[in-house]
């Protein structure tokens, strides 16, 4: 006797969900996975200025960039990680590579006024408030 499966063309059998790629990408061993070099902050903002901490262990501060550019700041950093050169990497990670983090903030910056701290592994920034400017014109 014949058996008739019927199908609407979207069935997908067990096989093919264990061989799914994104599947076997999600359950792979760590050493096929590294990290990705991010950077995690908090903004707080004050009635004359904004606060700024991002998180960045490990990085020693000739290894950070911060740019200001009116009410955009960027932070750049490189993650570096010291291996042995005869050591067999059994699990990595940590993250290397740089980072980058742009945030736009609701007022501009006065640039000249800022201060940058890094304390514990921690970047604390003070970015105070540009005052607002008016310009009066004359219509000719």
């Amino acid at each position: 006797m014949t058996a008739f499966v019927r199908t609407n063309g979207y069935a997908v059998s067990p096989r093919a969900i264990l061989n799914d790629p994104w599947l076997s990408q999600l359950f792979a061993d760590a050493p096929a996975r590294t990290a990705e070099a991010e950077i995690r902050l908090d903004v707080e903002e004050t009635p004359d200025s904004y606060l700024v901490r991002a998180d960045l262990p490990g990085v020693p501060k000739d290894q950070i960039q911060v740019e200001i550019n009116e009410d955009v700041v960027k932070i750049t950093v490189e993650y570096k990680r010291e291996s042995t050169s005869d050591a067999k990497a059994l699990r990595i990670e940590r993250a290397s590579g740089s980072a980058t983090r742009s945030i736009r903030l609701p007022v501009a910056v006065d640039a000249a006024k800022a201060d940058a701290k890094h304390v514990d592994g921690v970047l604390q920034l003070t970015l105070p408030k540009q005052a607002p400017s008016t310009k009066r014109l004359t219509i000719n």
